[in-house]
């Protein structure tokens, strides 16, 4: 009787210092992506990653490297591969295999080996790698986060952008800004988004009313971006996520060259976590609070109308009523222009955890709003509405925003109908 070969299976961290040399390898795929190879000489190049719930059998591939990556190489004249399913399946029988693949009774041992360590990692990550909510995100640290992706878009450089959520409020953010003595003059208002262009008005109105949406900028090609077109909104565990704060104030989340994208079944039980919690929050007398802001928050503004219900700045954008009034808690983040005193129009820049608008403030609404006080008594509020933090340095000032929660109405009117109409939003029956 024939005896059967048995191949030398290397780790893979033996297998990168292999260069140059034909090796075996037995291992899970936890990514796939597309190798950026400029060479086609009729063998294929994969990279030492590929795509979660699958195990992989690789025969007599080459090891090199391209562009500092480790790559192994097929080649149809001697290569062979076997692709398994995952840790969820006994089967022994491989679901693809190369023209060249011999099974062997060595590497149903090894497959069955696989498939415990397999088992035991991803218990082992659920426990000690728990992810984090929206509302807990901090720009020190590597963190997982399991979010519904609402949106995808390009940026001009073809970046891709994911507008995802979980139903909780990020936390408010903190400005800093730097101005030199000779840098006195009046700065135009802050952007309302980190994106290079608003999204259409079709596309916001399709967004939840609670909760952030925080825009993840990706710093290479996933190829689970393009598969996210074919869901309904899925819902992701986005691996190793970075965030930092933008100069004007907006969470701006990163995924990595080493993050990873994961696409979840509506019944997986982080997916059903998060939809309890926020089916709890919004049927709550004050689901629209944001979460950082105490239910008895003092404000310094007030308005004509105590009764009325809050609604948050999402709840505006997503009306398709012409006009509108709602009553909102929200930080001034911004005015413009700076030396508003003695102005016609003032503009303020208000926000909370949904979104950011531009906002005026004119004629008698402006009246109304400042109450005939005197200039050194507006002055002192409003630095405090703006939550104003100043020292002055050697070569200018260092201004820090951290603004309270306030109480505006507001009055929203459409500057343009249609798919990517605009709002304008106007500032009335409210005092400081």
């Amino acid at each position: 009787m024939k005896r059967q070969r048995e191949y030398f299976y290397l780790p893979l961290a033996d297998a990168i210092k292999s260069i140059g040399v034909r090796v075996n390898l037995f291992a899970l795929l936890e990514h796939v992506a597309q190798p950026d190879l400029n060479s086609s000489s009729g063998t294929g190049a994969a990279p030492l990653m590929a795509y979660c719930c699958t195990l992989i059998l690789v025969s007599t591939y080459m090891i090199f490297i391209h562009d500092g990556k480790h790559y192994c190489v097929y080649d149809n004249r001697y290569s062979s591969f076997a692709l398994f399913e995952g840790t969820t399946s006994e089967n022994l029988v491989p679901y693809q295999t190369s023209e060249k693949y011999n099974a062997t009774d060595h590497d149903t041992v090894f497959l069955k080996q696989m498939r415990e360590w397999s088992s035991e990692r991803v218990r082992h990550e659920d426990l000690t790698e728990h992810p984090l909510k929206l509302m807990r995100i901090d720009p020190c640290s590597i963190f997982h986060l399991v979010c519904k992706v609402l949106h995808v878009s390009k940026t001009s450089s073809n970046q891709s952008v994911l507008y995802v959520w979980d139903g909780t409020d990020a936390p408010p953010g903190l400005q800093i800004i730097t101005r030199t003595h000779r840098d006195q003059q009046s700065t135009p208002p802050i952007p309302l988004q980190i994106e290079e262009a608003p999204l259409p008005r079709d596309t916001i109105c399709n967004f939840p009313c609670v909760g952030t949406i925080l825009r993840v900028f990706a710093n290479k090609n996933f190829a689970e971006i393009s598969k996210l077109r074919d869901h309904d909104r899925p819902w992701v565990k986005l691996c190793n996520l970075t965030c930092t704060m933008h100069f004007s104030g907006i969470w701006e989340g990163v995924l990595q060259p080493f993050s990873r994208i994961r696409i979840l079944s509506d019944q997986d039980n982080s997916v059903l976590d998060c939809s309890r919690e926020y089916n709890s929050r919004i049927n709550k007398p004050d689901g629209r609070y944001p979460w950082m802001c105490h239910p008895l928050f003092s404000s310094i503004t007030a308005t004509d109308h105590p009764s009325m219900r809050y609604s948050t700045l999402m709840d505006s954008l997503t009306n398709t009523t012409a006009e509108h009034l709602i009553k909102a808690i929200v930080r001034v983040v911004d005015v413009y222009p700076s030396e508003y005193k003695g102005q016609d129009e003032v503009w303020l820049t208000l926000e909370d955890p949904t979104a950011r608008v531009h906002a005026l403030l004119t004629g008698k609404d402006a009246e109304t709003f400042f109450g005939g006080q005197s200039a050194e008594a507006i002055d002192r509020r409003m630095r405090r509405l703006l939550g104003v933090n100043e020292c002055e340095t050697e070569q200018g000032f260092i201004i820090m925003r951290d603004p309270p929660w306030s109480i505006f109405c507001l009055k929203s009117c459409f500057l343009q109908r249609g798919p990517s109409g605009s709002q304008k939003y106007i500032i009335l029956d409210t005092m400081l």
